[in-house]
């Protein structure tokens, strides 16, 4: 339970604390195009930063975003700019979530980010927000982040879809892997596999995590909702990712996988991959 009340540590925070999701969906005039506040869990906080469109009054989409490993896609410095990409280019709110790497175990991490999420989806349905219209996004780690919500998630959050951008899915990337594009594409993903086994051995207690949290592709009966999955076709985790999509209900879910795209495309400068990006983006949402 996410208890939203003044705390002592409160006055050392710089974040502004918001009790609820009006002040997001109906900022002051002088807001700029970037906010921050924090959300209250217990004795702890968790900060989010918000992504405003142009004109909020014609926002499409409501993205809450979990955001990669900066350790494995060498990206940290630019999800700044890949979330107001994701912003702009989709008409979108957006409410990055922004974990803290190092001050936590990941066991306690997901429990945090999924009281988070838990809290904001909650909030917007209460803010009359229609929940077709709110997307779950992530990529690399974060999307791992997202299948661990789904496992801890008993129908208290409504989530209705999802965008995983080059997932990393899976805790066991160690020894030999049954995925010929971890070995095909490992000279295009130089040094990825062991950012992911440095990463997940550093933060994660495996003996504290149940089977199918550590590892989705062997779930067995888990509802997920429909879910557009984006991966470059010289991905090391490429087949990881396709495997996954055909667990899925493929009528309402979507695969693409990008010409010539490595893991972390989202940081490109390339303006043809970017139009490519945020068309499939902007068709999936509707």
């Amino acid at each position: 339970m996410i208890i939203m009340v003044e705390n002592d540590f409160d006055k050392e925070i710089k974040y502004k604390l918001f009790r609820t999701v009006t002040e997001i969906l109906h900022p002051s005039i002088s807001k700029k195009n970037i906010s921050d506040y924090k959300i209250i869990i217990g004795e702890d906080y968790l900060p989010v930063r918000i992504y405003y469109p142009k004109k909020i009054s014609e926002m499409n989409q409501i993205m809450i975003y979990i955001h990669g490993n900066g350790k494995v896609t060498d990206c940290i410095g630019k999800y700044s700019s890949i979330c107001k990409n994701l912003c702009l280019k989709t008409d979108s709110l957006l409410i990055a979530i922004e974990y803290e790497e190092e001050k936590s175990n990941y066991k306690d991490r997901i429990q945090k980010i999924y009281e988070t999420v838990k809290y904001l989806y909650h909030g917007l349905e209460m803010n009359d927000i229609d929940l077709d219209h709110i997307c779950l996004v992530g990529d690399s780690t974060g999307c791992h982040m997202i299948t661990a919500i789904h496992y801890l998630n008993k129908k208290e959050i409504p989530i209705h879809k999802e965008i995983l951008f080059y997932p990393t899915l899976s805790l066991e990337y160690f020894g030999k892997s049954k995925y010929e594009s971890m070995e095909k594409n490992k000279n295009f993903n130089p040094g990825l596999l062991e950012s992911l086994e440095s990463y997940f051995l550093e933060v994660s207690n495996k003996e504290e995590l149940k089977e199918e949290m550590m590892n989705p592709l062997k779930w067995e009966n888990q509802e997920v909702p429909d879910t557009l999955i984006m991966v470059g076709n010289v991905d090391l985790l490429k087949d990881e990712a396709k495997e996954y999509f055909e667990k899925m209900n493929q009528e309402s879910s979507k695969y693409v996988e990008l010409p010539f795209c490595a893991h972390g495309f989202l940081k490109t400068d390339d303006k043809e991959l970017e139009n490519e990006i945020y068309s499939e983006v902007r068709s999936f949402l509707g």
